[in-house]
């Protein structure tokens, strides 16, 4: 008889099983791993969170301001002047009151209302700078 034609009895083949264990304890291992992660893994809450109703965020960099800024933390109240420099001198108050919700070496995050943002947007189109005013806490 020829060799291609006969029929052996199959055993099962030791590679075949080695890989078919490791593959089993590698899909149990990745799902150990994704459970564990996800129940520790908390939410941190976003800005817009963080805001009061009504408010908005506006990021007021360093380079916008006349004068360095004064040092800020999270809750700190601003008061914004915008300025004029050159032969008449001039000065309009713009924002009263902006709490800080972040700052930073390049600039700071205030909370203002809607009217206090399109004053902070228009005085810098209109090539004015800013100057931060920090009130007491007291």
């Amino acid at each position: 008889m020829l060799p291609s034609l006969t029929v052996r009895a199959r055993r099962f083949d030791r590679r075949r099983i080695a890989l078919a264990i490791a593959s089993a304890l590698l899909a149990l291992a990745a799902i150990a791993t994704q459970t564990s992660s996800a129940a520790t893994t908390a939410v941190a809450p976003s800005l817009a969170d963080e805001l009061r109703p009504a408010s908005w965020a506006i990021f007021v960099p360093t380079a916008w301001l006349a004068a360095p800024a004064p040092r800020v933390r999270r809750g700190d109240l601003l008061d914004l002047l915008a300025v004029r420099s050159g032969d008449r001198g001039f000065a309009a108050p713009i924002a009263y009151g902006a709490a800080v919700v972040a700052s930073d070496d390049r600039g700071f995050v205030l909370e203002v209302d809607e009217n206090d943002a399109s004053a902070i947007a228009t005085a810098r189109a209109s090539g004015m700078q800013l100057v931060a005013l920090l009130r007491s806490a007291r």
